[in-house]
């Protein structure tokens, strides 16, 4: 599974930002959240927005990885 993003969560009648992703554990794949800070921080935002973009980026990576393992397996088959 790959994807990420990010949800707020109220805590005492405050809200706070968590950025979600999928991580390998014990040979599975899990929803892993982590806590960013308070929603209305701007700084807080600003590490979600960083966060999701880095994920994505090496996401790209390991599609584009895969797809070219595939092609490579495909030309080898008869």
């Amino acid at each position: 599974m790959i994807g990420c993003g990010y949800c707020v969560k109220m805590v005492r009648r405050r809200r706070y930002l968590y950025f979600w992703h999928y991580e390998n554990r014990g040979g599975r794949r899990e929803q892993v959240e982590e806590y960013v800070g308070p929603a209305n921080d701007s700084e807080s935002r600003e590490t979600v927005a960083r966060k999701v973009a880095a994920y994505a980026e090496r996401a790209r990576r390991e599609m584009g990885r895969f797809v070219e393992l595939t092609r490579s397996e495909m030309a080898t088959r008869s």
